[in-house]
């Protein structure tokens, strides 16, 4: 169950009650004709939650889905590679969702084209990736598999060096509204735009983006793709990109809170550090 963090499990949840003697299945719930037993039993599940201080009645998935963990490359805002890779996990790609961000991919086009995949995220069932197909530029969102929006150049580029960049505004106030039990900031749209070597190529409106992580058993690749393409129509694996890439760079740019929010975060942070 995915919503907002429940602020007095104590009282939110109906308890349910089974005799498991006679009823294995549990089909009938005999709450309601033993109070007392409901009291009993439940006073003891709250004696064990304050004796080890945990509350586990928690029905906010998205939240805790969405929590920060240990991760080497923890507020990092910029990535810089310079030679193919795959199979990175999620906890060390740079994260794209619900914040604003620029892809830039410094190439050398062989000579017959340069198909192949330069950068991707994901797969089948959601993701990105900026690739190359009949010589031409792609920048591809897969939307968890309900929709894709493409950006595509007009035409193949010529053999040599090019600087192919993606940079896409986002429009939401990103994770931080999680703080205040408010998904208004994850999910929202933006504005992506491919460049070719300083011209613009295409720009196109994104009216939703993926909220909160992507495929749990996909991963970041450089150079080909591992795992199922972002989509099957264009290409299958590994599309292994033919030419150099010199440089791939992905530079992050979350979005900020506005100052009163920011004020109430940092309270809160000092008055939970004073009540240790």
């Amino acid at each position: 169950m995915a919503g907002k963090a429940v602020e007095d499990p104590a009282t939110a949840y109906k308890m349910e009650l089974y005799d498991v003697r006679h009823d294995w299945t549990q089909y009938s719930d005999v709450a309601a004709a033993n109070p007392n037993k409901v009291r009993e039993m439940r006073d003891l599940m709250f004696g064990e939650f304050a004796k080890y201080q945990v509350l586990p009645l928690d029905a906010s998935a998205a939240t805790r889905l969405a929590a920060a963990r240990p991760s080497v490359t923890a507020g990092r805002k910029v990535f810089t590679y310079v030679v193919p890779i795959t199979g990175l996990p999620d906890s060390v790609a740079p994260h794209l969702l619900n914040t604003s961000y620029t892809v830039t991919a410094d190439i050398d086009v062989p000579q017959g084209g340069g198909d192949g995949s330069i950068v991707a995220q994901g797969g089948r069932f959601g993701g990105y990736g900026m690739y190359f197909l009949k010589g031409k530029p792609v920048f591809t969102w897969n939307l968890l598999g309900l929709g894709r929006v493409r950006w595509e150049g007009p035409q193949a580029l010529s053999p040599g060096k090019h600087a192919v960049v993606f940079d896409f505004k986002y429009d939401g106030l990103g994770f931080a509204t999680l703080a205040f039990n408010n998904m208004s900031g994850i999910g929202r749209g933006g504005t992506g735009t491919l460049s070719v070597d300083g011209k613009v190529v295409s720009t196109q409106k994104m009216e939703r983006t993926v909220p909160l992580i992507l495929p749990v058993d996909e991963t970041f690749d450089i150079g080909s793709k591992t795992g199922p393409p972002v989509d099957d129509r264009d290409y299958q694996i590994p599309f292994t990109f033919p030419g150099k890439i010199n440089k791939l760079t992905i530079s992050l740019e979350p979005p900020k809170l506005p100052a009163e929010d920011e004020k109430k975060l940092a309270d809160a942070y000092r008055a939970g550090q004073d009540a240790k």
